[in-house]
Parts: structure tokens; C-alpha cells; sequence
């Protein structure tokens, strides 16, 4: 897997395809969309929410949205909702909290968004899970390997990032996605990712909703079928055409126009632990 940071540049623009192309516009009239990213995990901190406006593929610069409202609610396990916060400082799209943020297992989180000329987002309403802890790192046969107890009879799905260093030098981030579905409830359930060489790794084992979930999929399709279209003297390029583009649309709505938007505020448990190998 990629980097996720990489794989979240994709929804602005694409690489240029080889010069020997003629460059093509859309007859179509362009109609810019609004897409909302964030998170609140189970720590304490500042929140931080990015909103942008897609752009059309010829155009290498972003559309931040610098004046919109936005609001953070939440919901106990008593049923009692409340606003934690709508004083958010924007800086070039992105919005983060004056304060910081305490997330609480059970409790259910989703932001509001209104724009300036009154259209309404909002997200799913998750919870967030108790952490799936982590058990033991281990490097087996060339893989990278995290072990943890999947709670039983629980649908769980999973975001693995993976931290490689060589003296304290990170050299290398991977990914790993997967659900529970071949090892619910196992006491030794583990995902593993081809290990990089180097003498320490860290591990962040996400316990995600179904909704952020399905982003991230897509979101590793995009880029995979999009963009890392392989060695360019070896592979066709013009794999890049082998897909249409996927719409990578998780957990937000337009309340306004009813109906679907893109990005997600995902809520979400975190567990890390580190491993130092000889």
C-alpha cells in the first residue's frame, strides 16, 4: 500500500499523461464539488477538518473553501447529544479546533458544515470503538506481522499503517486494509505487510467504522488503478485507462440537495506500539 497522503492528492489532479498526447478538455462544463476530510480518534487534541472544491483535471492548484461554518457534536451512551465545539481557526481550507478535543469510547461524533450560501453537509453519526490493542510484532519469513484479539461476533474493520526505520531513520510507510471475516473473535488474529529492511518498525492498528472503511478502499483503488501504473519501461501506460475513475465518496451528505458527497469524517480507535529487531 501507499502512503496515504499520496493517495488523498489524487482527488485534486492527476500526472500528466505522456507528451506525446494531445491534450483534451472536457466538452462538458466543469461543475466543482466540495470535499470534506477529517477524523477524531480516542486522544486528546486539536481537530482538524479540511475543506476543498474539486477542480478540473488540467488544473494543478487547490480551491480551498475559507468560509464556511463548521460544528462538532456528539452523542453519550445516554442518548444526550451536545455541541463540543464550532470555534474552529481556518487556515488555506483547513479548519482546526481553538480547543482541544477529547474522544470518548461509546460515545457516537459528526460535523456539520454550512457554506456560505446555506448548503448543509453532514456526517454519519459513528461511534467510537473500544481500541483493538495490540498484542506482538513479530517479522516472520519476510513479512511484517501484528498481532491482536478480534473481539467476537463484532464486525470489525481495520486500517493498519506500518512505520519502517533503520536507526531511528523512518524509511519507508505501507498501508494494509481488511475486515474481520476470516477471523472473528480469533485470540491470534494478525495482518501482515512485506517487511522493508531496517531494525525498527511502528504500528498503528485503526479500528475503523464500515463507512470509512469503504473510503479507504476506494480510495486504494483510485490510486492503484489510476496512478501507480507501474515501471514506465516495462508496463503499459496506458494502463492508467483501465478503470474509470472511482467516486470516493464515504460517510457525508449534502442535507441540503439530499444526497451523497464526497470525502468523510471518519471516527475511529488507535492503538500503536514500536519493535526494535536485531
Amino acid at each position: 500500500m501507499k502512503p496515504l497522503y499520496r493517495i488523498i492528492l489524487i482527488i485534486f489532479s492527476f500526472l500528466p499523461i505522456v507528451s506525446c498526447l494531445d491534450e483534451i478538455k472536457p466538452d462538458a462544463e466543469f461543475e466543482p464539488q466540495v470535499f470534506i476530510y477529517g477524523y477524531l480518534i480516542n486522544n486528546t487534541d486539536h481537530i482538524k477538518i479540511t475543506i476543498q472544491k474539486t477542480v478540473p483535471v488540467y488544473n494543478t492548484n487547490l480551491d480551498p473553501v475559507n468560509d464556511a461554518s463548521v460544528s462538532l457534536f456528539t452523542q453519550d451512551t445516554f442518548g444526550t447529544i451536545a455541541l463540543l465545539t464550532d470555534d474552529f481557526i481556518v487556515n488555506n481550507g483547513v479548519y482546526e479546533s481553538a480547543e482541544m478535543i477529547t474522544g470518548l469510547v461509546g460515545n457516537k461524533y459528526w460535523i456539520k458544515v454550512v457554506l456560505q450560501d446555506g448548503t448543509t453537509y453532514e456526517s454519519e453519526h459513528e461511534q467510537l470503538k473500544i481500541p483493538v490493542r495490540i498484542t506482538n510484532i513479530e517479522r516472520i519469513n519476510g513479512f511484517s506481522r501484528v498481532g491482536f484479539r478480534d473481539p467476537d461476533n463484532i464486525s470489525n474493520f481495520y486500517l493498519v499503517g506500518y512505520r519502517f526505520y533503520n536507526d531511528s531513520e523512518l524509511i519507508a510507510t505501507h498501508f494494509e486494509l481488511s475486515s474481520d471475516n476470516l477471523f472473528d473473535g480469533n485470540e491470534n488474529a494478525f495482518i501482515e505487510t512485506e517487511y522493508i529492511d531496517g531494525n525498527g518498525i511502528g504500528i498503528s492498528l485503526q479500528n475503523l467504522n464500515f463507512l470509512t472503511y469503504q473510503y479507504y478502499v476506494t480510495s486504494f483503488e483510485q490510486y492503484e488503478n489510476q496512478v501507480d501504473f507501474g515501471n514506465p519501461e516495462t508496463t503499459d501506460p496506458f494502463l492508467i485507462f483501465s478503470k474509470p475513475p472511482v467516486n470516493l465518496i464515504g460517510n457525508i451528505r449534502n442535507t441540503t440537495a439530499n444526497e451523497t458527497a464526497l470525502g468523510f469524517f471518519g471516527v475511529f480507535s488507535v492503538d500503536y506500539r514500536e519493535a526494535i529487531f536485531n
